[in-house]
């Protein structure tokens, strides 16, 4: 990671050398001026993910929010049953079993992922719940040149017919899980190495979620690869991790991260609430 950009309107704290920041200094139960915007869009271009520490927003503070970012946006699974809310929660009970652990990007079986996420904490667990995330433009600079060089014209298709399906299928009545799977489609095609739009920088856009297979390869040469390409994210040195506390905020760069639950929280209740920023189709 570079050097730390001096901000004029908030204070940075790095969390990790890989990626990650404390953001302080801010209000954001107040309106941002411009220039505010302008350096959090920056801020979240250098260090990837932003971390805010009691800030107790609402649902208004929290799309406030997302807007210096772009358009929230209906996450498929709600707008496929006809929800058009942009903000919805992800709750652990004490009697439920937490099932977020595995690393992922957002919904990248769609043709258009999210480009950016914004979580906040309403209700912390007792112990655990934490959330780490992995930079995946270091995670492909890390690779050799001639393992760029293979990689770089591949194109990967993000399925549905995996986890997505179980999941659907677990929460929802068949119907309900019918209609979705019908919205969604079977997935998409997207690159092994994505290019970021804003910044041009180049990372891994591979992970065990939704990735079933690299196109133009065979199958066990495919599998091989994706299961390599995958295992770069469990590198320590590419990773922060974030233990929740009420009023915390995050933001997060999807097209260049990966994040994964803890799920160590069993027993113990926790409240998130999130939106996504609507995206463009990666290249």
């Amino acid at each position: 990671m570079t050097p730390t950009t001096a901000y004029s309107t908030f204070r940075v704290t790095p969390v990790t050398a890989a990626l990650g920041a404390e953001i302080d200094r801010i209000d954001l139960n107040s309106p941002l001026a411009e220039t505010t915007q302008d350096e959090l869009r920056a801020a979240l271009g250098e260090h990837l993910v932003l971390f805010f520490r009691d800030q107790h927003i609402d649902d208004e503070g929290q799309l406030a929010l997302a807007r210096c970012f772009g358009e929230p946006e209906v996450h498929p699974i709600r707008g496929a049953l006809g929800d058009p809310s942009v903000l919805h929660d992800i709750v652990d009970t004490e009697d439920s079993e937490p099932d977020r652990a595995g690393w992922h990007t957002d919904v990248t079986y769609m043709q258009r992922p999210p480009s950016t996420a914004i979580l906040r904490c309403e209700q912390t667990p007792d112990a655990g719940g934490d959330t780490l995330w992995a930079n995946m433009q270091l995670a492909y600079q890390k690779l050799s040149d001639g393992m760029k060089h293979f990689i770089g014209g591949l194109q990967g298709f993000h399925a549905t017919d995996g986890g997505f399906v179980d999941y659907v299928r677990r929460h929802l009545p068949s119907d309900s899980a019918d209609k979705v799977m019908e919205a969604v489609g079977k997935g998409s095609t997207h690159p092994i190495v994505r290019t970021h739009p804003d910044t041009g920088r180049q990372s891994l856009f591979v992970d065990q979620s939704y990735l079933s297979r690299i196109e133009g390869l065979g199958k066990d040469e495919s599998r091989y690869l994706l299961d390599f390409l995958a295992s770069r994210v469990s590198d320590v040195s590419i990773q922060c991790r974030f233990h929740w506390t009420k009023g915390a905020v995050a933001v997060w760069d999807e097209r260049s991260t990966q994040h994964s639950g803890s799920a160590d929280h069993r027993g113990s209740a926790r409240a998130l609430r999130r939106c996504t920023i609507g995206g463009e189709q990666p290249a």
